[in-house]
């Protein structure tokens, strides 16, 4: 079931078309990775879906009831003058779409914990204390209180180091066998979605380069964009089969 259905997307900065005509559909339980250089056009269509930036034209039909956004700067999207704790009850109780429960918040912030494999050991701790891999944790518990059907992630994983991006992408890919969750990665860097992505597009300036099933557009890319980059494919690749 198409959870999300994007029909010839444009997006336009005044006369820059950073977005030149896009389509594309996330199922519900797939995770689908937009792959391409910084400049591409790839954030701007997850800002777009989310509202952030509006499209010039286009069609976007939402069968979801919730998507929410994992934003690329973990640490800067959080509150500097908050805990964990605080931030994770300020959602509970105030976020717009969050359901509304009988079940102690403390509870409900423990349970989102667990679910991004936190220990309570953090609550009182303030971004700054925290490492950026747990940071992003942090930030994808808060998305979570949402109870979400589509989760975007723009470039989760850019900040960190191999091992941890190995581990933030194999909770990405846990959270959608556990919850059913779809997942939407942003990202520059094919190793990225490699081995956690169903499906690929691969982006060039404001276009889609290549896309399908991972596998086959990994085993048999198209463009010459897409073998450009599968050359750069650094580590994390070996780091994520690792941790299977």
């Amino acid at each position: 079931m198409n959870l999300l259905e994007v029909t010839d997307l444009h997006v336009k900065y005044g006369k820059f078309e950073a977005v030149k005509g896009v389509s594309f559909h996330l199922d519900k339980g797939e995770i689908v990775g937009i792959v391409g250089q910084s400049g591409s056009g790839k954030s701007t269509i997850a800002k777009t879906l989310v509202g952030i930036e509006k499209k010039s034209s286009g069609k976007i039909e939402v069968s979801a009831k919730s998507m929410q956004m994992v934003f690329q700067d973990a640490v800067g999207s959080l509150n500097p003058r908050m805990t964990v704790r605080s931030t994770l009850r300020e959602v509970i109780r105030h976020g717009k779409g969050v359901k509304r429960s009988e079940e102690p918040i403390e509870k409900r912030i423990a349970a989102l914990l667990s679910h991004v494999g936190l220990s309570e050991a953090v609550l009182d701790q303030y971004p700054r204390e925290m490492s950026g891999g747990q940071c992003q944790r942090i930030s994808i518990a808060r998305a979570l209180a949402f109870d979400p059907d589509v989760l975007i992630a723009d470039e989760p994983v850019s900040a960190l180091d191999v091992s941890v991006q190995a581990k933030v992408l194999n909770l990405l890919r846990k959270l959608r066998d556990e919850r059913n969750l779809t997942i939407l990665i942003i990202a520059h860097d094919l190793a990225v979605v490699k081995n956690v992505c169903d499906r690929v597009y691969v982006m060039e300036r404001g276009l889609f380069a290549d896309e399908g099933e991972s596998e086959k557009v990994f085993s048999d890319p198209k463009s010459e964009y897409t073998k450009a980059l599968l050359a750069a494919v650094p580590d994390v690749e070996r780091a994520l089969d690792a941790r299977k």
